[in-house]
């Protein structure tokens, strides 16, 4: 419901923002954009190390990051050479960097519930089909 609302809004911006806007605090922009990159991305790395489960958290808001600086790179350049380096490194640094702590995230989260022994439940295979009760008696017979 919340996205549907945004449309009109989107779609004013659309129309009224200037095409163009030199913004006086742009490189304070981008060093305090990128300075929570970093921290975002040795978070990542130290949760991960550390097969922390709530490395999800931080492993998608690297990723999200990383997709919204490679979408802010391109549609910020200016000049032809500039626009083709910022697609570049979109293309090979940061997107694909996006998808790898997209993908350690899931390979963290597997290995958490395989050590916690819920793997089991999380591929739809409960206790009772591989062997581990699940029948009438679950508790001690008497």
């Amino acid at each position: 419901m919340a996205a549907v609302a945004l449309l009109p809004w989107i779609g004013y911006l659309a129309v009224s923002l200037p095409r163009r806007n030199l913004e006086v605090h742009y490189r304070a922009a981008w060093v305090g954009f990128d300075c929570l990159l970093v921290f975002v991305i040795v978070r990542t790395a130290y949760m991960a190390f550390r097969v922390d489960p709530r490395v999800t958290f931080a492993a998608t808001a690297t990723a999200t990051l990383l997709f919204v600086d490679a979408w802010f790179d391109v549609t910020t350049s200016n000049g032809r050479g500039a626009i083709l380096l910022a697609i570049l490194l979109a293309l090979v640094v940061e997107i694909p960097a996006a998808l790898f702590s997209l993908h350690l995230a899931r390979r963290v989260n597997r290995q958490v519930l395989h050590l916690a022994h819920l793997d089991e439940f999380t591929y739809g295979a409960g206790p009772h089909r591989r062997g581990h009760g699940g029948g009438a008696h679950n508790g001690p017979v008497g």
